[in-house]
């Protein structure tokens, strides 16, 4: 716990060193992690995601019905922690406890830098529910690829710069391919297996449906009615717009044929998956 002293403390948005600031971050430390056990049971949502997908979206809608406690990406990510987590190099005792004292107060968090921690998440939050945003695997690739400069952004994001992304010699556009299916295949594998050997419930959303407002089931999942059900869209700066990139429609033969046999298979899952969600 004391290598993790700095990521408690901008949870906090403590600036304070020296004995006094690690007294008081151990004395959380030690009521969020083990004692406040009213806190660890409190009903809680995760929307696992692999970014892209309309997260941004669902947190703003959720914010514009008043309901507190919502976060989107909330500090610290965690990112390198997830990273190691997807390829089973993270001690869980350890992540369980970065888990219960930065995620203490949230209602429902939306932030793909925890994709590979649902069952830790679990672990620190045994009453949580997890929410799958997904999104078309076109789109999500398309938006990827829009972004101004794809190979320096390719060379930053932790996940992206590895075997997750598929392997090193694949160009960008096969990057996002394997990144969207790899990710998601996490979320899908771990929620699923939550399920079948905890109870663990888990709500498949389509970022389709979430823009055009069916969000009728997902609403009685949460145990929230939305009043408003949709509103302006978000990321559409000018840096943002997915025009940068060509529609799928404009795609060349090889690119279409990567994302058919790269995504589509656990796309159908998903969208299969979310319609049985949807219909409950």
């Amino acid at each position: 716990m004391i290598n993790d002293l700095h990521t408690y403390r901008v949870a906090d948005h403590d600036s304070a060193s020296g004995p006094r600031g690690f007294v008081r971050t151990l004395r959380r430390a030690v009521k969020r992690c083990w004692l406040d056990y009213e806190t660890i049971m409190r009903p809680r949502f995760f929307c696992q995601n692999i970014g892209s997908c309309g997260s941004t979206y669902l947190i703003q809608l959720l914010r514009d019905n008043q309901i507190p406690d919502v976060f989107h990406e909330k500090k610290p990510d965690l990112e390198q922690h997830g990273v190691e987590n997807y390829f089973g190099n993270h001690a869980e005792k350890r992540l369980v406890r970065l888990l219960r004292y930065t995620r203490h107060n949230v209602f429902l968090e939306a932030n793909n830098r925890l994709f590979s921690m649902s069952k830790e998440l679990h672990l620190a939050f045994p009453n949580a529910k997890f929410v799958h945003l997904f999104r078309d695997p076109r789109q999500a690739v398309r938006s990827a690829m829009s972004k101004p400069n794809v190979v320096s952004y390719l060379s930053k994001n932790l996940r992206l710069k590895t075997t997750i992304s598929g392997p090193s010699s694949a160009d960008p556009f096969e990057k996002f391919c394997h990144h969207w299916r790899n990710a998601n295949q996490r979320i899908f594998d771990d929620l699923n297996w939550l399920s079948s050997e905890t109870g663990v419930e888990h709500f498949t959303l389509d970022f389709d449906d979430l823009i055009a407002g069916r969000v009728g089931a997902f609403e009685e999942f949460i145990g929230i009615e939305l009043k408003t059900r949709v509103r302006a869209a978000v990321n559409q700066r000018p840096n943002r717009a997915e025009g940068r990139f060509p529609p799928a429609e404009a795609w060349s033969s090889r690119q279409s044929q990567r994302v058919q046999d790269i995504c589509v298979p656990l796309w159908d899952e998903l969208k299969r998956r979310a319609v049985a969600d949807a219909s409950r």
